[in-house]
């Protein structure tokens, strides 16, 4: 909206601040000035408005109304009807306070509600309130605080912690058990995975679909999971792993009902083990379809089963530090490297001299053959090499070889096969 200083100055007989200054009250209580025009000797406010307050400011005469209230200055006369709405809101200073945290006294209210052009009544501590029907953005009891809040200046309400609550928080139950249960998986190995929603069949078809493979909601976590299982096989060597674990909690959707599933996948025999761990600690038996290296069960069940949480957590356990690392953009490059040392020295000695002549880019290390002849040792180890910036080249790659070439070999009886 578009506001002119000099209409606006036309509403009063006293002379108003300057432009810039009267913008800086604007955006500091009411609207935000978004900036001022200079135009034929005038200057124009363009001012954004939100759209509940479309009713009292925009227009000229609203926004000189608004100034008025700010700088407790009279109009020559008022903009609006003058009538009132028929809705009254019942608030005491009590309200106020409790809800700004700040300490107003029913006088200073008062004349907040005055300046605001509010008709009120006074009953006791209360006061029955009843806005002018233009200002059709006061409807509830934090309404009215909230005008009273930026009249009075939110600078001026002292800052300060919230207090101690009176009543004791509650654990979510389900909330609880995910978290446990998710960090039992993540203690065994395991990874946790989201998959979509949307699949190519299901039970619940999409009525506007964004894709022709993903028109219904999935009714398991099955295919999802198979997919994953598939996809990261492709990355065991920069998962530093022989097998993949992962698992997902996630809501599926079948004809006339919705639940959270668990699903695990990898190797058959060790989610039996962990399942079959996983129903030890919790007291109850986990049932759910074991095909085709996946295992899931309805989640929201087992929770059902379970005894509600204690309302405490360890200090431990919420001042517990989480390092977390994101998983580069960029792909990984293998090399791997062989070595005849003493036979006295062990694959950390290797390991150790690696790593410090390699770098940062140098993301893991892993052992994978050894063999004894006479008085030496072969170890054979697999790099592998990432950056979080950009695509490695073979050209940097084999410099850092060089370096590890070279810095293993300058040991003596040390010699890179």
């Amino acid at each position: 909206m578009r506001a002119s200083y000099n209409k606006i100055q036309e509403y009063f007989s006293k002379k108003l601040l300057k432009p810039k200054k009267l913008a800086e009250l604007l955006t500091n209580h009411s609207y935000e000035v978004e900036n001022i025009e200079e135009v034929d000797g005038d200057y124009i406010f363009n001012i954004d408005i939100l759209p509940n307050r479309a009713g009292d400011s925009s227009s000229d005469g609203g926004v000189a109304k608004e100034i008025s209230i700010i700088l407790n200055t009279p109009l020559k006369e008022n903009p609006f009807s003058g009538k009132l709405s028929k809705l009254k809101i019942s608030i005491s200073v009590s309200d106020i306070n409790k809800l700004l945290g700040s300490n107003i006294s029913q006088k200073e209210a008062e004349n907040i509600f005055k300046r605001l052009g509010f008709n009120y009544e006074v009953n006791g501590e209360d006061f029955i309130v009843n806005p002018p029907i233009e200002r059709m953005d006061l409807k509830v009891k934090a309404d009215l605080i909230e005008e009273v809040g930026r009249i009075y200046g939110y600078e001026n309400i002292e800052a300060k912690l919230p207090e101690k609550m009176e009543r004791e928080s509650k654990i979510n139950k389900k909330l609880y058990y995910t978290s446990k249960i998710r960090q039992f998986l993540a203690d065994r190995g395991f990874s946790e995975v989201y998959t979509y929603s949307f699949r190519d069949k299901g039970e619940v078809e999409i009525e506007k679909p964004f894709a022709s493979d993903k028109n219904f909601l999935r009714a398991d976590l099955h295919a999802g999971l198979s997919n994953s299982l598939r996809q990261n096989i492709k990355n065991m060597p920069l998962l530093d792993c022989d097998d993949i674990k992962i698992f997902e909690i996630g809501n599926i959707f079948l004809k006339n009902k919705e639940h959270t599933s668990l699903a695990l996948g990898g190797d058959l025999k060790y989610i039996g083990e962990v399942i079959n761990e996983l129903s030890k600690i919790l007291g109850v038996e986990i049932i759910g379809d074991m095909k085709e290296n996946i295992f899931e069960t309805n989640f929201d069940e087992l929770i059902g089963k379970l005894a509600s949480p204690l309302n405490s957590y360890k200090k431990e356990e919420i001042e517990k530090d989480i390092i977390y690392k994101p998983i580069a953009a960029y792909p990984f490059m293998l090399r791997d490297i062989a070595i005849w040392v003493p036979k006295n020295k062990t694959s950390e000695d290797i390991f150790n001299v690696i790593k410090k002549s390699a770098g940062e880019l140098l993301i893991n290390i892993k052992l994978f053959d050894k063999f004894i002849k006479d008085d030496k040792i072969s170890y054979a180890f697999n790099l592998v090499f990432q950056s979080q910036e950009k695509t490695l080249s073979d050209k940097e790659v084999n410099k850092i070889m060089d370096k590890i070439t070279g810095a293993l070999n300058s040991n003596s009886r040390w010699e890179v096969r």
